[in-house]
């Protein structure tokens, strides 16, 4: 069986295994380089830029649809005005 060393990690009575202060310090380094890391931001900035963009194109065209249909309304009725006209010649 493998005898665990236990040293000091500066708290008062308390002992910690070395692998896992070493392990707390590689992940803490890892967390704070991608903390620090920048080049992903653009990506995130552009991905932001088309979700709005998206979003006012979804509004923007729900506005025209309804204008385009009341369009075809208003032309469907001239026409059959149109019809009724000539059918009453």
């Amino acid at each position: 069986m493998a005898k665990t060393i236990l040293q000091s990690c500066g708290k008062a009575g308390h002992e910690c295994n070395p692998t896992h202060a070493r392990g707390y310090a590689v992940a803490s380094n890892t967390i704070t380089s991608l903390w620090k890391r920048t080049d992903g931001a653009t990506a995130v900035e552009y991905g932001l830029l088309a979700g709005l963009v998206a979003i006012g194109l979804a509004g923007g065209l729900g506005a025209l649809a309804d204008l385009v249909s009341l369009l075809f309304e208003v032309i469907g009725d001239e026409a059959a005005d149109v019809s009724s006209a000539m059918n009453e010649e």
